[in-house]
């Protein structure tokens, strides 16, 4: 979704860096700017600084940099556009009143209209249900124990019969065809190129982003047909690697951990019995982007899938993406049910807080999936068996998880502890080397690499020393920097300078929202290094840098021409290069 610079300054405006950090990190005022622990990683000694006046934070350990957007969006795992929503709340801005603003004054917001569509979808399904001709839907819901309270709570309906009964009611609303399309809701027929509704005679599950605003829906077909469950396809608004149903009345409040199930109905009977923790994947595999939308949320997941093959493989998908971002993970299995939704029914709401309560951790579920692959009543398969049970705890990081399942292990299979341990430790060692081998280049990712670091060294170092820069005109300008954001920045803050203006950094914010390029942009802005307070060593640095930039440029260009007059001049400003010794007169 784009927002306009006006929208994005006047939310950055009305939200304070400093009391949103505050937040996460105790902060302490020093001189002009705020200073505390990193909130990106373990220090003991302060080394985050954030500036009131710039409304940017840095941190000299880490180098984790930016502005408050890609503050919350670094802290809650979010993208830009909902970082913008997150913190147009927290401001009380309607940004769906700006965006719709923006369409009138811009042309046509798409994403407000398509929202603008759902919602008149959602009250035309909600209202159908309620219709006398359309008993036999409201029956489903009654008979699956669904009341109109709960019915109104989750905004269900019903989609009728008729082919294109919504698509009629949408027209008489005076929406195009091709923004009806658009949406999912509608289909196109290959025949004579009319429209028609997607969803007919289904029972209706709207499904809403964090905003509450319904971006989807799921449909339940009544009687026979296939497929048993359809879903809106993948639009502007709607991403299913990234939704959660349910999650909006979820996140309402803190709760110990996430219960995480199937489908609608389990979501829906879950909630009814209390359990509003629940959430569920929509009609695809658990994902990354679901595992770090829970995140933001939870620290433990209950994995509550159905008691069948499918769900167990479900489960056994659905952990390590769990685990790799930081989420414990516990297994529930029911066994006398197939479905939350049923065992409610059978045995009621206490009966599975229990259940849930005593929910086994992630390793003892897999280490039973194992068990059953193999006959351990013969020694060989029981060797293999001990073998990838070993491979398995030695993937835990912890050393006290390792230590606290070998012993449970050894004593449940009947193998020595210090065998078991000698095979853990060995698979163990041979994961940090796979671990390190992988992690190792994100060290050299943290800025990018080539000259990038030194370009903005110098440039942090010409921001915050622009005396400098009358010594150095001569021998600088923005085509030895690279193209973009660099080059821009380079140029702003020579402007800067001569001009005696100060840099608009808003305007650095607003073009260049990415998190990697906010980390650029907080270094050159926010970073000073104390150091070239010394006229010798700002002197050299500079020399040296200048020197580097305008041999990079002169090789560069002598590549790409034949021209002798051109080659000759570039060879000599070489040879002057070489010479080059820069004397600050005064510091």
């Amino acid at each position: 979704m784009y927002y306009s610079d006006e929208i994005i300054d006047e939310i950055r405006q009305r939200s304070d860096i400093i009391s949103i950090i505050s937040e996460y990190t105790a902060l302490t005022k020093k001189g002009h700017s705020h200073t505390g622990l990193c909130p990106f990683h373990h220090e003991k000694t302060p080394s985050f600084s954030v500036s009131e006046d710039k409304q940017m934070y840095y941190c000299f350990g880490c180098g984790a940099g930016g502005n408050v957007i890609t503050f919350v969006m670094q802290k809650e795992n979010m993208t830009f556009p909902e970082a913008l929503q997150f913190l147009a709340e927290r401001a009380h801005i309607d940004l769906d009143a700006a965006e719709k603003m923006q369409g009138q004054n811009g042309g046509v917001n798409k994403k407000a209209l398509h929202l603008e569509i759902y919602k008149k979808a959602a009250r035309f399904y909600y209202y159908s249900l309620q219709l006398k001709e359309n008993e036999q839907a409201l029956e489903y819901f009654h008979k699956r124990g669904i009341t109109s309270d709960v019915i109104k709570h989750f905004g269900l309906g019903y989609a009728p019969a008729e082919y294109n009964i919504l698509y009629q009611n949408m027209k008489r609303e005076g929406y195009e065809d091709e923004d009806l399309l658009e949406t999912g809701l509608f289909l196109k027929s290959k025949k004579n190129g009319m429209l028609f509704d997607r969803f007919s005679d289904r029972v209706m599950f709207p499904i809403f982003n964090l905003n509450k605003k319904v971006i989807a829906f799921g449909g339940r077909i009544l009687g026979e047909g296939q497929p048993k469950y359809l879903n809106s396809p993948e639009s502007l608004l709607f991403d299913k690697s990234r939704t959660l149903y349910g999650l909006h009345i979820a996140r309402n409040e803190k709760h110990p951990y996430y219960i995480l199930v199937e489908g609608y109905m389990d979501v829906i009977a879950m909630h009814v019995a209390g359990f509003t923790q629940t959430v569920a994947s929509l009609g695809t595999a658990f994902t990354d982007g679901h595992a770090k939308l829970l995140k933001r949320y939870t620290q433990q997941v209950v994995i509550l899938y159905d008691n069948d093959g499918a769900g167990k493989k479900a489960a056994l998908r659905a952990i390590p993406i769990l685990r790799s971002n930081g989420i414990n993970v516990k297994v529930l299995q029911l066994t006398d049910a197939k479905d939350p939704d049923e065992f409610l029914k059978k045995h009621g709401a206490d009966e599975m807080k229990k259940l849930l309560d005593e929910a086994e951790s992630h390793i003892w579920f897999r280490i039973k999936e194992i068990e059953s692959t193999y006959h351990l009543e013969l020694p060989d398969e029981k060797v293999k068996f001990l073998q990838e049970v070993a491979k398995l705890i030695g993937s835990l990081e912890s050393s006290i998880e390792q230590s606290i399942y070998s012993e449970e292990i050894s004593q449940k299979y009947q193998i020595n502890q210090d065998a078991l341990q000698a095979e853990v430790k060995k698979y163990y060692q041979s994961e940090a080397k796979s671990i390190q081998a992988v992690k190792a280049p994100k060290v050299q990712e943290s800025l990018g690499g080539g000259t990038l670091p030194m370009q903005l060294e110098f440039l942090c170092t010409l921001y915050n020393y622009p005396f400098a820069y009358g010594y150095i005109k001569g021998y600088i300008g923005t085509n030895l920097f690279d193209e973009g954001l660099i080059q821009e920045l380079a140029s702003a803050i020579f402007e800067s300078i001569e001009k005696s203006t100060p840099v608009d950094i808003d305007y650095f914010n607003n073009r260049y929202p990415e998190i990697k390029d906010q980390k650029i942009i907080s270094t050159v802005f926010m970073k000073k290094d104390e150091r070239y307070d010394e006229n010798d060593l700002i002197r050299k640095m500079l020399t040296e840098t200048i020197k580097r930039l305008n041999m990079i440029h002169i090789e560069k260009t002598l590549k790409m021409t034949s021209d002798i007059t051109e080659v000759q001049r570039l060879l000599m400003r070489k040879k002057a290069l070489d010479k080059l010794n820069i004397e600050f007169i005064n510091g």
